[in-house]
């Protein structure tokens, strides 16, 4: 079967068309009237002068705009690409410069932005209160819903969402319609997803994470709510108003949702399960939804998956608190060494995954693409390691693990040990340069207000926790944050440049 993602929601739209598909801050579309949406969407793009294998920038908030593009674009063959409205300028600027888009799409809220990076090399749209030769709304109110013709398949590029970049440059990871299928289907046949639930995505659509559940609601005929910012109260509130059956998040945003001061008295009966990752999802967060009824699923994934890789089964989210699971109906998943032998159980090595989802390989970046795998198999440069049962424990990235005398050490570990020190607001480990030893793990913490900190108060709260040789051997005081990506990632790579100059 020859697969275009535009046409998954025309057929949607053919079989369920008045049920409801979208809910956008003040906008409820049904799937006939978001296929319209996408069709409109499709037809501005071609009499703007996009085809087939041209890219279309979106540098915009979760709305309706968002998804009538994605699917309009789908429909003709063109290829969002998908940018961090987080990024700084600079970062933004080198997107637009490697993925080189016939088209941009903003919101008014980034025009000052775009003002800065735009060029003659693509047109600029702007949805808001632009003037009429620039207004993207404009242009698609009165742009025709007939379905236009669908001139891309399977194997062509759908998607290009760019990578955190915590190491260096951001890649562009290229995604094709087939992939978006099959990441909807391995979470379709995994997850107790029904015809009719009600989907709450509050994750940016410029994630991958945003977009693959995006493709999901329309293959299982689900309503999609999709706020435009995470604001704890309102979401809440969302959740017992639209009578919310389950929603993604990473760990930061359920912690929001808890301390909140409406936490107790929210309405959340609705809620058969939550999906939590990017990040381990802390004991005590499953252990207070669990108390409400409500089971937290622990998910790993990344960009080049197109989300999905492993799962915590609902049947387990207590049991195997701390595990990423299994893999994903249609994903593989082993455990590998340096040779690239697969492992037993308990054994650390390399995760890696080969599923139909996987990525095509970085845009414009052949190197880059071929050290990407092991033959059919994807190298996520994660360690962890399987028990009896196959569950995944993720251990560390292995670019950040420290080699001390000999033994390896997870920073990952060290930091998860001593995030408890009432004194430590923020702590990232990473390696450091010794004569005797090699390297040596380096905590660098940023205190709480008022605290106060010693290595060797930081080395005394370690033991009975982790072995000496993993404490750190050096503290770091800093007054300021750690350095973030636009994710939210640690950037070790900045923390190790600074210690070398110290």
């Amino acid at each position: 079967m020859d697969i275009n993602i535009g046409r998954l929601l025309a057929k949607r739209a053919s079989l369920d068309g008045g049920r409801l598909a979208l809910i956008a801050g003040d906008r409820r579309l049904d799937f006939k009237e978001l296929d319209a949406e996408a069709c409109r969407a499709a037809n501005l793009l071609l009499a703007s002068g996009v085809g087939a294998g041209d890219r279309v920038a979106a540098l915009m908030r979760n709305s309706a705009d968002y998804l009538a593009l994605y699917y309009g674009a789908a429909k003709i063959g063109a290829i969002l690409c998908a940018i961090n409205w987080r990024l700084a300028a600079p970062e933004i600027d080198f997107i637009l410069r490697d993925s080189a888009p016939k088209l941009l799409v903003h919101d008014a809220e980034f025009a000052a932005t775009v003002a800065a990076l735009a060029s003659d090399a693509f047109l600029v749209l702007e949805i808001g209160d632009a003037p009429l030769a620039r207004s993207f709304r404009a242009r698609l109110d009165v742009a025709a819903d007939r379905e236009p013709f669908a001139q891309a398949g399977s194997d062509h590029s759908l998607v290009l969402v760019y990578t955190s970049g915590t190491t260096g440059r951001p890649k562009g990871a290229v995604l094709t319609h087939r992939q978006m299928f099959w990441a909807s289907a391995t979470m379709a046949a995994s997850h107790d997803y029904k015809q009719g639930d009600v989907n709450l995505v509050p994750t940016p659509l410029f994630h991958v994470g945003g977009l693959s559940f995006a493709t999901l609601f329309v293959h299982m005929g689900a309503t999609l709510l999709l706020p435009r910012a995470w604001e704890p109260g309102a979401i809440l509130d969302l959740i017992a108003a639209e009578r919310v059956n389950h929603f993604f998040a990473v760990p930061a945003m359920l912690r929001s949702l808890v301390d909140h001061a409406g936490f107790g008295a929210a309405n959340l009966s609705s809620l058969r399960w939550i999906l939590c990752g990017g990040a381990p999802v802390p004991p005590d967060l499953i252990e207070t939804f669990g108390r409400r009824g409500i089971p937290v699923q622990q998910t790993y994934g990344a960009t080049e998956t197109a989300g999905p890789a492993t799962l915590v089964d609902l049947a387990h989210v207590a049991e195997k608190a701390g595990s990423a699971g299994l893999p994903y109906f249609h994903t593989e998943l082993r455990i590998v060494n340096a040779q690239g032998a697969e492992l037993p159980a308990g054994e650390i090595g390399e995760v890696q995954v080969r599923a139909p989802h996987v990525f095509a390989g970085y845009w414009r970046n052949e190197e880059a693409s071929r050290a990407a795998f092991c033959g059919d198999w994807f190298r996520t440069g994660d360690l962890g390691r399987r028990d009896a049962e196959g569950y995944l424990y993720l251990v560390d990235r292995a670019k950040d693990v420290v080699i001390t005398g000999g033994e390896n050490v997870y920073p990952a570990e060290v930091e998860a040990a001593l995030r408890g020190h009432p004194a430590i607001a923020e702590i990232a480990v990473v390696g450091i340069p010794d004569s005797e030893w090699g390297e040596v793990p380096a905590a660098i913490v940023v205190t709480k207000r008022g605290a106060a900190l010693t290595l060797d108060e930081l080395r005394s709260f370690c033991e009975g926790r982790i072995a000496r040789y993993k404490q750190p051997r050096r503290l770091v005081l800093r007054a300021t944050p750690l350095p973030r990506n636009a994710s939210g990632k640690v950037l070790k790579h900045e923390l190790r440049a600074a210690l070398a100059g110290v």
